[in-house]
This record gives C-alpha cells, structure tokens and sequence, in this order.
C-alpha cells in the first residue's frame, strides 16, 4: 500500500467510527460530541499525514489541543450536572467522617471533587 492508499484507509476508518458514534449516541450527549470532536480531530491529522512539514506538524498539534478542551469541557458539564441531580449530603460532624465514608484521603479525580 502507498502512503496515499494508507492515509484514505485510516480516513475511511475514522469516517466508520464517526458514523457509529453519531448514530449510536444522541446529539445532546456531551461525551459522545467530544468523541465526535475528537473523531474529527484525527481525521484531519491523518489526512495530513502525507505532507510530513512543520506546518502539517502545527496543525496536528492544535487539533490535539482543540480535541483536549473539548474533552475536558465535557467532564466539567456532565460532573456539574451529577453534582446538580446528586442528593444533598449532610456535612460531617467535626473530627467524624461522614457515615459510610471510606477512612483516608477523600478521592479526587482532575480537582473535580473539590
């Protein structure tokens, strides 16, 4: 296969992906439009491929970064949505944890728990 033939079968691949992706999930789906994003992210990178020169090489780099922020707004929508729908908890007393607490260091995942 040929560098040519090698970047449309990557792009054929992804253009599968994107498909399954949009017609699998809602289009209100947070994570499922940063997969999208993130689909579409990599198709143009790959159709990029090819021309292997430092502008090529830049733009890979801010689709990545387009691709990361999309991704990240997604986790800081759909945590503030679960902290939105989730039950209140009542604050622990002082010195106790809260009932059913695991002992230790509380989980943080990303800041998000703060």
């Amino acid at each position: 296969m040929e560098t040519n033939e090698h970047t449309l079968s990557a792009a054929a691949l992804l253009e599968t992906a994107h498909k399954a992706v949009s017609q699998g999930y809602p289009c209100d789906d947070r994570l499922a439009r940063a997969a999208l994003h993130l689909i579409e992210c990599a198709t143009d990178v790959v159709i990029r491929l090819p021309d292997r020169d430092i502008d090529s090489a830049r733009e890979a780099l801010g689709l990545a970064r387009a691709a990361v922020v999309t991704a990240t707004c997604a986790v800081r929508e759909i945590h503030a949505q679960a902290r939105e729908t989730s039950e209140p908890v009542s604050l622990p007393t002082p010195g106790r944890p809260p009932a059913g607490a695991a002992r230790g260091p509380g989980r943080v995942c990303c800041g998000l728990d703060r």
